[in-house]
């Protein structure tokens, strides 16, 4: 069982705005989480001057556009192949903890690989392994980075916390990318890495700061693998709700992110060239700019189930429109409305797994979204390829986007409450006209209130969290 709420202390007061503010719900009120967000922003600039500087680096030494893509692949690879497993460890033992931990490890790592780069006489193997490795210590803290905010702000703040978190990723997008630029035209590959990992060790250390959750040490008896998994696995088959807003990630994830694959060749299709990439790119980066400061009042208007497929309809639109323009400036536009919904999308998706997650689960729910959602890019990309082979990748990509809007359209009719869901000001999870049961002030660590689909399709959310929490009821020693 959850533990009760902790009285606010005097601890808690300066971290803690009065209740009118917290009412407002804005997380930037809480000054830990001010702290998180720009330690963010500064991981995530670290994370794409990386990215670029390792790619300029691949290419100059093999000329092979393929291998620059088996790099990424190789970066990548670990968070489709240990995020669930992280999200255990998030469970265990606390989100800021790891996350830190990670951030400080991989930025020596990536230091490392500078020194590597710069020597310049080491074969490619070499430093694709080690490439690997950064993608591991990534992943171990990757859950962290969404589930944290719960330590940081109240319940009623989370959703406003995802958009900002979802917000920095964007601004850190354009950031790491100016200054990678900067930094590639003025010195060397095996330079640009060396900063992203000082940068990405720096931000490690006022995360270490932060205050956390008490850490769940999960006391089974035993150590288990598998059988923490099954509990979340389980938990998502006795809670509808949650395994539909889980499940429509898929498509997201492996069709609406594909687009990062597929824009280099369809610029060139509508002969827009290396500039007009540019321009593209930095389309989408502003939609989502844009999105992550409106999402959380969206949210709020309209609720944030409905916010979903809102978000979802955008991308599939900016997709479907990218496919059948001709032109740069329209698609230009379709790639805001891209870049934007997919924001929207993930930042109200997040938000509510969050609100429907036990305490327990919650890491590794958050790693199951993400594990389904961003960890099927590599898949996604290599249908897209495809598609795009066989016929043309502004093809692709308008297939791409009207498979996105089926895809929100069969989840609603199959779980139309969760169109219905929002998450109230005490951070519960309820269907609009529902009024969630009173409580004290929010306390930063309390667990949250499930409101989860179940069978019975008119059963309010409060009534259905004892059939949620029945998924983790302990089955007996023998079952691991």
């Amino acid at each position: 069982m959850p533990p009760p709420p902790r009285a606010a202390g005097p601890s808690d007061e300066p971290n803690r705005p009065t209740p009118s503010r917290s009412i407002r719900m804005s997380a930037f009120a809480y000054p830990p989480f001010r702290v998180y967000v720009l330690a963010s922003f500064a991981s995530n600039s670290s994370m794409f001057m990386f990215a670029a500087g390792l790619g300029w680096y691949i290419l100059g030494l093999t000329g092979s556009a393929g291998s620059v893509g088996l790099a990424s692949f190789v970066y990548s690879l670990p968070f489709a192949l240990f995020m669930l497993h992280a999200g255990l460890l998030t469970d265990r033992f606390g989100a800021r903890s790891l996350v830190a931990l990670s951030l400080f490890v991989a930025g020596l790592s990536t230091v490392g690989l500078a020194i590597l780069v710069l020597l310049g006489s080491f074969p490619l193997l070499t430093i694709f392994l080690v490439t690997f490795g950064i993608g591991t210590i990534l992943t171990v803290g990757a859950p962290g980075t969404i589930s944290i905010v719960n330590d940081l702000v109240p319940p009623a703040a989370v959703p406003s916390a995802v958009s900002l978190v979802f917000l920095s990723i964007n601004v850190g997008r354009i950031a790491g990318g100016a200054a990678a630029g900067v930094l590639l035209a003025n010195g060397s590959p095996g330079l640009t890495i060396m900063a992203s990992g000082l940068l990405q060790a720096a931000a490690a250390v006022p995360i270490w700061r932060l205050p956390g959750a008490r850490p769940n040490l999960l006391q089974t008896g035993r150590p288990a693998l598998f059988r923490p998994l099954l509990e979340a696995a389980r938990f998502t088959v006795d809670s509808p709700i949650v395994g539909v807003i889980l499940l429509l990630s898929i498509g997201p994830g492996a069709l609406g992110l594909a687009y990062n694959f597929l824009l280099p060749v369809a610029a060139r299709e509508i002969g827009a060239g290396a500039g007009g990439l540019g321009l593209l790119l930095a389309g989408a980066g502003s939609g989502g700019l844009v999105a992550g400061l409106g999402a959380e009042r969206l949210m709020r208007a309209v609720g944030h189930g409905r916010t979903i497929f809102i978000g979802l309809a955008a991308a599939a639109g900016g997709l479907s429109g990218f496919g059948v323009s001709g032109s740069l400036p329209i698609a230009m536009v379709a790639m805001a409305f891209v870049g934007g919904g997919l924001v929207v999308y993930a930042s109200s998706s997040l938000s509510l797994v969050q609100a429907l997650s036990p305490v327990e689960l919650r890491g590794r729910l958050t790693a199951l979204f993400s594990l389904l959602y961003w960890g099927l890019m590599p898949a996604g990309a290599l249908l897209g390829g495809a598609v795009a082979g066989a016929t043309s990748a502004r093809f692709a990509l308008a297939t791409a986007g009207i498979t996105l809007f089926a895809c929100g359209s069969i989840a609603l009719l199959i779980r139309r409450d969760v169109a219905s869901l929002r998450i109230a000001a005490d951070g519960q999870a309820v269907t609009f006209g529902a009024q969630p049961e009173p409580h004290p002030e929010p306390a930063f660590d309390r667990a949250p209130a499930i409101g989860i689909g179940a069978a019975a399709p008119r059963r309010r959310p409060d009534q259905e969290a004892a059939a949620g929490r029945a998924a983790l009821a302990p089955k007996g020693r023998g079952d691991s």
